[in-house]
Parts: structure tokens; C-alpha cells; sequence
């Protein structure tokens, strides 16, 4: 991956770091070596070589329900998107480096789709048995709605995918095996793209004046903090806020990964995701000693959070209706709402990065 692609992070950073340094800036500012060289060793590259056995498994699981169909292959498959998906959960909001090129994010889920395009796309290609898309090659140059976990979704859960079991649906297997090996070797590029000596792995452990990626301490502990801040919004607003509206207004039919049942699991995924990078990334060693006690309070409000979405169980139509359960949905925005608070206005303030500066959306 060149220095071109790592720039696709200035968007981020031109945000957290476009605000004068704050007034109360430590004597003398916290290293972000220690915690980049963590964050890159024991939650990148980690998180991709999981995600990648996630995927290899998928295609294994994929290719054998193809060469022999029946229902205990077909649980099979999709147990395996299950712990695919929630693997990837872990780590997607973290886009910074190779994930923002070739437009592999989306490549690997295309969401929120509003326009259904990716549905679409893939019933057409289902209706007209377009060679193209059983071809993990040629597939990989076709609409990125088309590639990933959610076209995967609808051929193994969705409409008509029953017939996989047996051997009515020779292509709609096809198709799926070819998205599956399609999302192996993405993820393997993704493995490759942080390898060491890569500019991705280079830039990120050193910031500097002549870093593509961030220029001193304080912008390369900006990227990882607000990476978890704005992992965290996404999270609240547009996979829970996206189908919890008003009541009698909700939209459960918009949510990610809804045919497979599945909701609720990768957001659940998602937040423990996010505390991984938290802890895994020893950002708490920037605080000053006597505000060491801030990480347990964030690690807290994770729990809470991270609890209440487990705790939220059945099929999603069904939370909705329910009285009780919908006010668990709508705590369940206010606590990663506390978990935004802690770090926005708690955590960077006391590590001298951003007080009178909010990384999120003013919460």
C-alpha cells in the first residue's frame, strides 16, 4: 500500500487536530510510540489474522455445502458467517491505512445500503445467473454492494436460500462461495498491508514532521482516541439509530444483518471491539498518575454497555414490540453515550489532548 492510500486518514485527523493545543497541556507531552507500537501489535495485526481465519473457515464452509448440499452443511456455512461476522465487528470501525484503500470496507460489508442497492444487484445476478459473479476475480471488480457480508447474508439467510440444502441452488452456491473467497482475499491484503517495512506500519508507529499519516504525539493519539469515539457514534447512531426511531415508527427491516438474526450480536461485537482497542492499545499510560483511575471508569461504562446489548436477545422485530426491551434499546444509546463522555471529556483532556475540543458530535 503507497503513502496515497494512507492519506484517505487525513479526513479524520484534519478534524482532531485542526483546534489549537489545549490550555492545559502537560508540562511535558505524552510519547504516542509505546502506544501506537501496541495498538499495532497487539490489536491490528492480531484483529486481521483472526479475521482472516474467520474467512478462510467461511470459504472452507462455503466450498463443502457446494460439493455436497443438506441442511447440517448449510448450518455449517452459516455458523461460520456468524464468527466471521462478529470477528469482523471487532475491528472494522478501525479505518485508518490499508482498510481505506481499494475500498476494502466496503468491499467487505456495504452498509448502510438506504437504496438497497446491494440487494438488488445481487437478486439480478441471481435471476440472470451472471457468469461474472462466480468468479472470485472478475467479482472483485463488480459493485462493491455485491462483494461482501451482505450479499453473503442474503444467499445464505435470505430468500430462497433454503434450496442450498439441496442441490436445486447449484449457482446461488456459487455465488457465495465466490463472495466468500472474495472476503478471504481482501482480508489477506489487509494482512499484508501492516506487515513490517510496509508504509502502513512504518508511518504509524513513528509519527514526524515528514509522516503522510500524522505529524507528531499528539495527532497519532488523536487517530486512536477518536477512532474509538467515533467507532462508538457509529455505532449508536446508525446500527441502533438506524431502525430505533419513534415508536411505531421503527425500521427493523434497515438493520445490518437482520436476515441472519444477527443484530444485536454484531453490535454487542462491535463495543467489545472498540474496549479491545481501548485496552489493548495502553492508551491509559498517557494519563498523568493521578488520573490513572479514568481507565477503569471507561472500561466500566464498556461493561454496561457491552452487558445491555448481550442482554438483548430474540429476533428484532420482536425487541421492538416489546415495551421493556425497547427501553433497554434506547439505555443501551444512552450508556455509549456515557462511554463517549468519559473519553471526549475525561480521558483526552486529562492526557492534554483535546479539553475544550470535542472528538465527537458535542455530546
Amino acid at each position: 500500500m503507497g503513502i496515497r492510500c494512507l492519506l484517505a486518514t487525513v479526513a479524520l485527523l484534519g478534524v482532531l487536530s485542526s483546534e489549537a493545543r489545549p490550555q492545559n497541556v502537560p508540562a511535558v507531552m505524552p510519547d504516542a510510540e509505546p502506544v501506537l507500537a501496541d495498538t499495532l501489535n497487539s490489536y491490528i495485526r492480531p484483529s486481521y489474522d483472526a479475521l482472516a481465519s474467520g474467512f478462510e473457515a467461511l470459504e472452507q464452509a462455503t466450498a463443502a455445502l457446494c460439493r455436497e448440499p443438506s441442511e447440517m452443511a448449510l448450518a455449517e456455512a452459516r455458523i461460520a458467517f456468524r464468527k466471521s461476522m462478529l470477528t469482523w465487528s471487532r475491528i472494522e470501525w478501525f479505518r485508518t491505512g490499508p482498510a481505506m484503500a481499494s475500498n476494502r470496507l466496503e468491499r467487505i460489508l456495504f452498509y448502510p445500503d438506504r437504496k438497497s442497492t446491494g440487494l438488488k444487484q445481487v437478486q439480478r445476478a441471481l435471476a440472470r445467473e451472471e457468469a461474472d459473479v462466480v468468479s472470485p476475480d472478475l467479482l472483485a471488480g463488480k459493485s462493491v454492494a455485491m462483494q461482501g457480508l451482505g450479499a453473503y447474508e442474503f444467499l445464505v439467510f435470505g430468500k430462497g436460500s433454503e434450496a442450498l440444502a439441496t442441490d436445486q441452488a447449484p449457482f446461488r452456491c456459487a455465488f457465495a462461495d465466490s463472495v466468500a473467497s472474495n472476503l478471504f482475499t481482501i482480508v489477506g491484503e489487509l494482512q499484508q498491508g501492516w506487515e513490517a517495512g510496509t508504509p502502513a506500519a512504518t508511518f504509524f508507529v513513528k509519527p514526524g514532521a515528514d509522516n503522510p499519516l500524522f505529524r507528531d504525539d499528539t495527532e497519532a493519539l488523536n487517530l486512536v482516541l477518536g477512532t474509538m469515539i467515533h467507532g462508538l457514534e457509529a455505532i449508536r447512531d446508525i446500527r441502533i439509530g438506524g431502525f430505533l426511531r419513534e415508536p411505531g415508527s421503527d425500521r427493523p427491516r434497515s438493520a445490518v444483518y437482520r436476515r441472519a438474526g444477527l443484530t444485536m450480536d454484531s453490535i454487542s461485537a462491535g463495543l467489545q471491539g472498540l474496549e479491545d482497542l481501548f485496552n489493548d492499545s495502553g492508551i491509559e499510560q498517557v494519563l498523568p498518575e493521578q488520573d490513572r483511575d479514568l481507565a477503569d471508569q471507561v472500561r466500566f461504562e464498556f461493561d454496561q454497555s457491552i452487558r445491555t446489548a448481550e442482554g438483548l436477545d430474540g429476533p428484532l422485530e420482536d425487541l421492538l414490540a416489546d415495551e421493556n426491551a425497547r427501553k433497554r434499546l434506547v439505555y443501551l444509546q444512552l450508556s455509549i453515550r456515557f462511554i463517549i463522555q468519559r473519553l471526549n471529556n475525561e480521558i483526552a483532556p486529562a492526557a492534554g489532548l483535546a479539553a475544550g475540543f470535542s472528538f465527537g458530535d458535542g455530546d
